[in-house]
């Protein structure tokens, strides 16, 4: 099986090299500019709780048009790059990929399945990743901390055969992954997490042990995790008061994680808010209700590091 993965980011070079380490698929890492250089002449350099590893896959060059052609024979795309990418992205790849190519996310946000299945026509496989972090630290190096834990099903519901398929190799590649009838459901609490850490880490720069455990940091996470679960209404999901506390008692109870939108914060790079934040100010402005705690840190976050479009 021959497998994609579009956006070498943290998530998406672990994922590309477990796969293809374990023998699972054929991977190619689709990256640009410098990292992508980098991936293609010393390999991925892999620091995975303190055991660095060098993996050698094949590199795409996204800004290479005839590059790009190596495509049309992929098994599956799964798309790992940054929700504000996803729409140009699978613009840009579509005509290179054959009918029969599957399509799966893995990426942070609720918006990544909806663009992928308008865009190219056809079922999407919904994921996300968790317990763990995985950021770049140099062009070509990734640095991962924490177990490795993924959901998968189909969007927006139920779980099929290809769903079960890549389930199962993931799992031989050591990863544990749960099946969801519901990915929908599952991808909303993953964002209620999301919205609950990261803008506020961005602005502290302090970890999810740090935050959940601050009487007052710990007020404004769980406001603006109450704030995604209302939104969530929005799309036809629902999340009880008791559901909400439970995830922030999950977060403040697993070993300290540094949300992506602080790592990306201290690198420069731009935020994931329209993704996180976003979403819930969209979903909040369909159903007319007020998110002021999400739409504070939204527009603080964005007056500091500008939009990333």
């Amino acid at each position: 099986m021959r497998v994609a993965i579009v956006g070498a980011g943290g998530i998406g070079c672990l994922v590309g090299a477990r796969l293809a380490a374990a023998g699972q698929a054929d991977v190619v890492l689709l990256a640009r500019g410098e990292h992508a250089a980098r991936l293609a002449a010393d390999g991925l350099i892999l620091d995975c709780n303190g055991e660095v590893e060098t993996h050698r896959l094949p590199v795409i060059d996204t800004a290479s048009e005839a590059a790009l052609g190596q495509l049309a024979d992929c098994d599956w795309l799964l798309f790992a790059c940054k929700s504000q990418h996803t729409r140009r992205l699978a613009e840009r790849l579509k005509p290179h990929v054959g009918p029969r190519c599957r399509l799966g996310s893995l990426q942070n946000g609720v918006d990544n399945e909806p663009i992928l299945a308008q865009v190219f026509g056809r079922p999407v496989l919904g994921g996300l990743m968790r317990k763990f972090f995985a950021h770049i630290t140099a062009p070509g190096k990734v640095e991962v901390r924490g177990a490795l834990e993924a959901v998968l099903g189909d969007y927006p519901t139920g779980c099929g055969a290809d769903a079960d398929d890549m389930i199962e190799r993931l799992r031989a590649a050591g990863v544990t992954v749960f099946a969801s009838d519901d990915i929908r459901r599952e991808l909303w609490r993953k964002l209620i997490l999301n919205n609950g850490c990261n803008p506020l880490a961005a602005v502290t720069f302090l970890d999810t042990q740090r935050m959940a455990n601050d009487p007052d940091l710990a007020w404004v996470m769980r406001n603006l995790m109450r704030e995604a679960g209302a939104a969530a209404a929005a799309d036809e999901v629902e999340f009880s008061p008791h559901e909400l506390e439970a995830v922030f008692q999950w977060i403040k109870g697993i070993t300290p994680i540094k949300p992506s939108m602080q790592a990306d914060a201290e690198r420069g790079k731009p935020l994931e808010l329209d993704g996180i934040t976003g979403a819930v100010l969209r979903r909040a402005g369909q159903l007319g209700i007020e998110v002021p705690v999400t739409a504070t840190l939204h527009h603080v976050l964005l007056g500091k590091y500008g939009s990333a479009d």
